[in-house]
């Protein structure tokens, strides 16, 4: 990979920027951000919930942009973009204005993810860009790393609507990394992104994309509540500090860079199906940690299991559908059950929010969540002891 190395440091912190601080370091600031702004868990949720949507709309825009716009220029303009959205949401204290900002940061934030992988699949070759691509997505769980750190350290130091320091920081980090990722984008590598535009009745006929499909669904629904109320399910539970749960969510973050890569090489020994009963068992029982009474410390387990296991599905999804259907379909069928997943991911906030605000309890969400995954885990089996054909 050393001939590459300028482009996968570039396209690491590319990702560190458009969904890791744009997007996974939003969990931190929520409980101040919530009691700051005086508005329910549901409207907390929603602002979650209008990132995703916006990140569903800028897919369909992605692969036009990425054809018209070479690809420095597009990454540097839209990063910029991202970050400015993000820096307007501090100016207002209405959820819904700040929810429009937001869904702005989600548009432009797909923008900039689409096209840079599209950008690594055509520069990196082909015998390593597994070990390239497993490089560059670590960079979401290095934000993770440091906004569980960084936001305890504003919240102690400035009281007064901590939120609003530690998201313009963020913002700025965003528009900083605009300029620093510029030197390693190759200024003239190769268009090609994969067409968004698909037939999708023909693939809603074929059991293998369901198949696909219903676990990526699942994905999106219990880890976008996940990600978003996982610190303020933790304070709210167990009472703990901040700084605490800063530690806790820091060690999602860590745990979360080698996930992709753990599982990748054990979905290769056993097969992609078994390897997600393995993967989805870990993610029900970090789920069910936060649903039910146990010791504080459990929660240490939870943030490991639920990291280790995490962004391991994401690749295996990909992997599934490479080995149902044909090259020529694949891009195809893997942009449809994307856009199902981040269907579901946008749901999952504002209705978590609902479920806490009538209940006045996490454990309902998390138990709801757990349920889900043991589904996947159950259907994931199932799948498992059949033969993978793959249609042409």
């Amino acid at each position: 990979m050393r001939p590459y190395i300028k482009s996968i440091i570039a396209s690491f912190l590319v990702i560190l920027a458009c969904l890791g601080l744009g997007r996974f370091a939003f969990g931190m600031v929520i409980p101040n951000m919530q009691e700051t702004l005086n508005i329910t868990t549901t409207q907390i949720g929603f602002i979650g919930t209008a990132n995703f949507i916006g990140y569903i709309v800028g897919i369909f825009f992605a692969n036009f942009l990425y054809s018209k716009y070479t690809t420095h220029k597009l990454i540097f303009i839209t990063i910029i973009l991202q970050g400015l959205s993000m820096l307007a949401m501090i100016f207002f204290i209405d959820y819904l204005l700040i929810s429009f900002f937001y869904t702005l940061s989600g548009f432009f934030s797909a923008i900039v993810n689409m096209s840079i992988m599209a950008y690594m699949a055509n520069v990196i070759p082909k015998e390593v860009r597994g070990k390239a691509l497993g490089t560059i997505v670590s960079g979401s769980g290095l934000a993770i790393i440091f906004s569980g750190q960084l936001v305890p350290i504003i919240e102690n130091t400035i009281t007064n609507m901590s939120w609003k320091t530690s998201w313009t920081i963020f913002a700025l980090m965003i528009i900083v990394i605009a300029f620093l990722s510029q030197p390693g984008i190759k200024k003239h590598a190769s268009h090609k992104m994969p067409d968004t535009k698909v037939n999708a009745n023909k693939y809603f006929k074929i059991p293998s994309f369901w198949k696909i499909g219903i676990i990526y669904m699942i994905f999106g629904i219990s880890y976008s509540i996940y990600v978003t109320y996982f610190v303020s399910a933790v304070i709210d539970k167990y009472n703990v500090s901040t700084s605490l749960s800063g530690d806790f969510w820091t060690v999602v973050g860590f745990c979360s860079i080698f996930s992709g890569y753990i599982f990748g090489l054990i979905a290769d020994k056993i097969g992609p199906y078994k390897t997600l009963v393995f993967v989805y068992c870990l993610q029900t029982i970090a789920h069910l940690i936060l649903a039910i009474d146990t010791n504080a410390y459990a929660i240490w387990f939870s943030a490991i299991i639920f990291g280790i296991s995490v962004w391991s599905i994401p690749s295996l999804v990909a992997l599934l559908t490479s080995l149902h259907f044909d090259v020529k379909r694949t891009a195809q069928v893997l942009s449809l059950v994307t856009l199902l997943f981040a269907s579901c991911q946008a749901i999952g906030p504002v209705s978590a929010g609902y479920i806490y605000d009538i209940t006045n309890d996490f454990s309902n969400v998390f138990l709801i969540t757990s349920i889900l995954t043991f589904i996947a885990v159950i259907i994931s089996f199932i799948f498992s002891r059949q033969t993978i054909k793959q249609i042409h």
